[in-house]
């Protein structure tokens, strides 16, 4: 697929879900950021978790996939990185072109990527209307993203009403999201998605858990103003969102459609654009012509024309002036019809 680059305040912006898949690892975290930029990400998002802001000891695991740590609170300490790492990850992302975006899930993490002037927070499903953290941001003037993987209606147009009382930006939005992993298709809810924005005004977009990009591309059809998808280096990684991870390749495929997308969405004036094929319609145009070869003398009949490519020639509606006519040259079914097998004199003259 041939890339087309348009500008356009429309535009989808697709979010690289890294998470936790870096595993607690700084290096592994810059590697997926550096990857999914490259691969045509323009928001790459991790997960921030302070356990002992966030959590008790009675948190259980959604999935029991990590077979080294005992317990939820183990899961989060292990994967976790210091103010210092968060600060060379947040440098690193925008010093590689691309927007540093984190889900928090305390006030702490707040206080903090606050601090580290981070423009985009996002608050998962099971936050969308907690009080505390919507204290922390009151006042802020960067972009909330939230999403709805667990929340009805009514959360949902609670949440709205709040964001849009915030002082946050334009670029604040609510997901669709359904929280399966992977989703099925008919779980998805492409047309929650519309409704949010129907609904209270808000943009929306999607943050798609299911396999694939089948999901992902429909939504960005019907206008979602952000694609989240989580990402991957490799099927074989460890972690609980791998089985709705897209690959690099994917990401890539998901970025080049956007821009075939936006070109496919550009204004055509028919007129002015046919005025580009002058010599193709020259080539594909129609002349008068005869059907068959024709002897010297034959007294042209209105069954005898036919039109032939290319135009330049007579018309078909002046066949007329033929019709009763003998030829004074054979024809050849091969040309058009001409003056000069009619007479001894030029186009001009007969014409």
């Amino acid at each position: 697929m041939q890339e087309t680059k348009i500008k356009n305040s429309n535009e989808t912006r697709i979010i690289a879900e890294v998470g936790l898949a870096h595993e607690g690892s700084l290096g592994l975290a810059m590697t997926m950021a550096k990857a999914s930029l490259e691969a045509g990400a323009d928001i790459v998002k991790f997960q921030a978790h302070f356990p002992e802001f966030e959590s008790s000891s009675l948190e259980g695991f959604r999935l029991h996939f990590a077979v080294q740590d005992v317990s939820r609170w183990s899961y989060w300490k292990r994967t976790a990185f210091s103010r210092a790492h968060w600060k060379i990850l947040k440098d690193f992302v925008e010093e590689s072109g691309g927007e540093f975006s984190v889900s928090v899930f305390s006030a702490y993490a707040v206080s903090l990527f606050r601090e580290l002037e981070t423009n985009v927070i996002k608050l998962g499903s099971g936050d969308l209307n907690n009080p505390e953290l919507r204290e922390c941001l009151s006042d802020f003037e960067g972009t909330v993203i939230l999403s709805t993987g667990m929340a009805s209606w009514s959360e949902i147009h609670e949440a709205a009403n709040w964001l849009q009382e915030s002082k946050c930006d334009s670029n604040s939005a609510i997901l669709q999201c359904t929280s399966m992993y992977p989703t099925p298709y008919d779980k998805v809810g492409v047309n929650v998605m519309q409704e949010i924005t129907i609904r209270t005004g808000v943009k929306s977009g999607l943050s798609d858990h299911s396999r694939g990009l089948s999901a992902s591309l429909v939504a960005m059809t019907l206008g979602a103003s952000y694609i989240e998808k989580h990402v991957t280096l490799s099927p074989y990684m460890f972690g609980p969102d791998i089985s709705s991870s897209i690959s690099l390749d994917e990401l890539t495929f998901l970025h080049k459609f956007r821009g075939d997308l936006l070109a496919l969405r550009q204004q055509v004036d028919k007129d002015e654009i046919m005025q580009d094929f002058n010599q193709m319609r020259d080539l594909f145009g129609r002349s008068l012509g005869l059907r068959e070869d024709l002897p010297k003398g034959t007294v042209i009949q209105p069954n005898h024309f036919c039109l032939r490519k290319p135009s330049g020639g007579f018309r078909w509606e002046e066949r007329e002036k033929f019709v009763g006519q003998k030829l004074v040259r054979d024809y050849n079914s091969q040309d058009i019809v001409r003056a000069c097998h009619f007479l001894d004199s030029t186009e001009e003259e007969l014409s």
